[in-house]
C-alpha cells in the first residue's frame, strides 16, 4: 500500500501553510527546484455536509473508468476522509489508482500543489486542476465552499498524464455533490 502512503503525503500537504519542497535531514543532495503555488480565493458559501467519499462514484461510474478493485475507505483523521479504487491496466507502470477525498479544513484557496494550479470548471462549479506533491498524482478539486472541497485524484506514476483520467473521475462525482 505504497499508494495510500502516497496519498497520505498528498492529502496531508494539501493545507500546509508552508510552501516549497522539504528536505531530508542529514541526507545531503538538494531539493528539487519546483514552487508551490495556491488557488485564486473563492467567494462561495455553501454549506457542507457530511459526505461520504466512496457513496460519490457509483459502482456505474466507476466501471466506466475502468475501476478493477475497490472501493476502499480510510480515514487518515485530520477531517479528510477518503475512498480509492484500483484501475489494473496489466502493467505496474499502466495502471493507477482513483481516490476522492472530503476536505473539511481547506478550500480552494488552500491548495498546495507542485507547480501550477489551473482554475477549471467542472459541471458549473468552480474546480481546480493541480499536481501532487512529487509529481505522483493529478488532483482535481471541487469546491463545495470557502473552505471545504472535494479532491478527486488519480496517481500512479506521471501525474501530468492522469489528469486527463481525474477530471473523468471528477465529472462523475460532481453531480452527486450538494
Amino acid at each position: 500500500m505504497v499508494f495510500v502512503a502516497v496519498l497520505a503525503l498528498v492529502a496531508s500537504a494539501c493545507t500546509s501553510e508552508q510552501t516549497g519542497s522539504p528536505i531530508p535531514s542529514g541526507g545531503g543532495g538538494t531539493a528539487p527546484t519546483t514552487t508551490s503555488t495556491r488557488a485564486p480565493k473563492t467567494t462561495t458559501t455553501a454549506p457542507v455536509p457530511a459526505l461520504k467519499p466512496c457513496a460519490l462514484l457509483s459502482s456505474s461510474a466507476a466501471k466506466s473508468l475502468g475501476v478493477t478493485s475497490g472501493p476502499d475507505e480510510v480515514d487518515l483523521g485530520k477531517k479528510r476522509p477518503y475512498c480509492e479504487w484500483r484501475v489494473d491496466k496489466g502493467s505496474i507502470a499502466d495502471s493507477y489508482t482513483l481516490a476522492v477525498y472530503i476536505v473539511t479544513d481547506g478550500g480552494l484557496a488552500d491548495i498546495v500543489a507542485e507547480g501550477e494550479i489551473e482554475p477549471i470548471k467542472v459541471g458549473s462549479r468552480s474546480a481546480a486542476q493541480s499536481i501532487g506533491p512529487g509529481g505522483l498524482v493529478c488532483a482535481i478539486s471541487l469546491e463545495l465552499s470557502e473552505k471545504t472541497r472535494v479532491d478527486v485524484q488519480a496517481g500512479g506514476g506521471d501525474g501530468q498524464k492522469l489528469c486527463a483520467t481525474a477530471l473523468d473521475a471528477a465529472k462523475l462525482v460532481e453531480p452527486e455533490l450538494p
